[in-house]
């Protein structure tokens, strides 16, 4: 396989481009709104710039030339092997999308949606083509966190699956394999739970929004950031996992009994939030400390990398 399209030109398309471009693939790139393009190389070259700081092999203008960006979908679709879409997270617009994409890529052509939470079935429960559509769900940003999650759905077809492991194994992904599928996969499950009881710990009265982030920042994400939950718990007994459950397990036990409570993600909850967020970060600093964010996930990537835990 040598040819990739991207559908979206936006953050996480550009992300996929550079992606898919360093590890030596032609990429095709097309977006409904052609204005994105104005600001389309800078961003995907900073991307690119952002990876040779992890993996200083990577040539940045040999990647760049490998991007054919602007083209029409009918071009893209007559000339990839894979396609990577990145549309807005609307049902209605990804079924739509899908349909055309179906309709106009050669059978042989894999299609994989960058969906967040939407199953592949829901995408394309109207398609002939199901056995060819996946799920291939990154986190953001996608060329600095290396998981991908592969979410087939019941009409996927085996030789699907194979392929599109085959094409993300080269692009360096880190790959989980969704066994079954189910809303939100496993990522955004893990992370909609650790968010809802953030939510109800904050709107109890129990800590600021600051504070319950210091837990996580200053606490239990500095283990996270190179181990998972259950080696985590796998190292914090002397006998290992059973241990723990052992001693451990009554308490979270009782305290799963006190989570069933729906949390506050009202409107004014939203309101209440974001008056205390932006006392702590500027609107106009936003930006700039997203930026910030990938100067420290490059970093932290490129530590991983020297100690052997990529």
């Amino acid at each position: 396989m040598k040819n990739i399209g991207v559908i979206g030109g936006g953050l996480i398309g550009a992300s996929w481009a550079a992606i898919f471009s360093k590890s030596g693939f032609n990429v095709f790139v097309y977006d409904p709104y052609p204005d994105v393009f104005d600001t389309y190389k800078s961003r995907v070259t900073s991307f690119l710039e952002e990876l040779k700081t992890i993996d200083e092999t990577i040539n940045v203008e040999e990647s760049l030339n490998r991007i054919n960006a602007n083209v029409t979908i009918e071009d893209l679709c007559s000339n990839v092997e894979y396609i990577q879409e990145s549309a807005p997270e609307i049902l209605s617009v990804k079924q739509e999308l899908f349909a055309k994409l179906d309709n106009l890529a050669p059978e042989e052509v894999v299609i994989g949606s960058s969906s967040s939470a939407m199953p592949i079935s829901s995408i394309t429960q109207n398609l002939k083509g199901q056995h060819r559509c996946i799920i291939t769900h990154p986190a953001n940003p996608p060329h600095l966190i290396p998981c991908v999650e592969i979410c087939p759905g019941e009409n996927t077809s085996n030789k699907t699956i194979e392929k599109t492991k085959e094409i993300f194994t080269a692009s360096g992904a880190s790959i989980v394999n969704v066994k079954k599928e189910i809303d939100g996969f496993i990522l955004n499950r893990l992370q909609g739970a650790l968010l809802n009881e953030a939510m109800r710990l904050y709107s109890d009265g129990y800590a600021s929004s600051d504070e319950i982030d210091a837990t996580i920042r200053d606490g239990l994400g500095l283990r996270w950031a190179f181990m998972g939950p259950f080696e985590t718990i796998d190292l914090n007994a002397p006998g290992g996992i059973k241990d723990y459950i052992s001693r451990y397990g009554p308490i979270f036990v009782e305290m799963a009994k006190n989570q069933t409570k729906i949390p506050d993600w009202s409107e004014e909850a939203g309101k209440k939030l974001e008056l205390e967020r932006r006392k702590i970060l500027s609107h106009d600093k936003l930006e700039d400390r997203a930026k910030k964010r990938n100067q420290l996930l490059k970093s932290l990537r490129k530590v991983k990398i020297d100690n052997g835990e990529a």
